[in-house]
């Protein structure tokens, strides 16, 4: 859902975003959420949409917490699968491997118009050339893109991170794997 950035995740924002470094340019999701997020993390800095950092899809789970879903069949099925749901089984909305497929794409072009992978001499021409730059994303989006490519490697539930959590992380331009070089716990602490 595109719900605002409550109170409460502005301040932790801010809180957080004053010792990040610096960044030439921002990449974010389409929702309202991140939008304001980047403005606090890094306040003044340009951002580029990048549709494809949208969150996962939930479907008719969207929106819904364990209370409002625990008479659902389908919601039934899918927590008897073991010790976490998993998503790759998702019965509704987006599968784990269309999240990935999505998400791989959007690094693919913010790779790109960042200026750290080119594949044409067109594409070397109209990069940008940033050095630096930051992505705003989501839980899901981010855990499955790390996932695929965040090096050293983990599972999917192993790039968790709390709210304004992130990776500082170094991009290969040819195999597009992102090499953790920091850890930032957002709300639990740098």
């Amino acid at each position: 859902l595109d719900v605002p950035l409550l109170p409460q995740g502005e301040e932790l924002a801010r809180r957080v975003g004053a010792p990040l470094p610096a960044v030439e340019h921002i990449y974010r999701s389409p929702l309202q959420r991140c939008r304001r997020t980047a403005e606090l993390l890094w306040p003044g800095v340009e951002m580029t949409v990048v549709d494809e950092l949208r969150e996962s899809d939930f479907g008719p789970f969207e929106g819904k917490n364990h209370e409002e879903l625990k008479d659902d069949p389908l919601y039934q099925a899918w927590l008897g699968m073991g010790d976490r749901p998993n998503f790759a089984a998702m019965p509704v909305g987006e599968s784990a491997q269309q999240v990935t497929d999505r998400v791989s794409i959007g690094l693919e072009k913010t790779a790109a118009d960042a200026g750290r992978c080119v594949e044409t001499p067109a594409a070397a021409a109209a990069r940008r050339g940033f050095g630096r730059v930051g992505v705003v994303s989501h839980g899901g989006a981010l855990m499955a893109l790390l996932a695929k490519y965040g090096r050293p490697e983990r599972d999917y539930y192993g790039w968790m991170c709390p709210n304004c959590g992130g990776f500082r992380a170094e991009l290969n331009p040819d195999t597009l794997e992102l090499t953790i070089l920091e850890e930032y716990r957002g709300e639990k602490g740098l």
